[in-house]
């Protein structure tokens, strides 16, 4: 009787352990397409370009001048004017009030 409970526990935590291990599957098209409409929204107010509203994008996910470089296929000294312009039409000093903005208004 003991080995039965015994090994009743091991599967059980087993299958825990197994399901704790797995990421959740999250459905966040929704919440990317609501993303992106508050993008051009905010980006329309502010009168960003089109260049400027994709880097935004990237700040916005919380990447940096050269990871934002790498993946628009760009020189970071290029995505570092990019931020300066989108922080001057803002009106901000740094990327974290720039994003508390976006997140606030939208």
């Amino acid at each position: 009787m003991m080995v039965c409970a015994a090994m009743t526990c091991w599967f059980a935590l087993r299958q825990l352990d197994i399901h704790s291990n797995k990421a959740p599957v999250v459905d966040d098209t929704l919440r990317y397409r609501q993303t992106a409409e508050d993008l051009l929204v905010y980006a329309k107010r502010h009168q960003l370009t089109a260049r400027e509203q994709e880097v935004l994008d990237y700040i916005l996910r919380d990447q940096d001048n050269q990871n934002i470089a790498s993946a628009m296929s760009l020189s970071p000294s290029t995505v570092k004017v990019h931020v300066h312009n989108i922080l001057q039409k803002t009106g901000h000093t740094n990327r974290q009030e720039l994003i508390q903005d976006f997140w606030k208004t939208v």
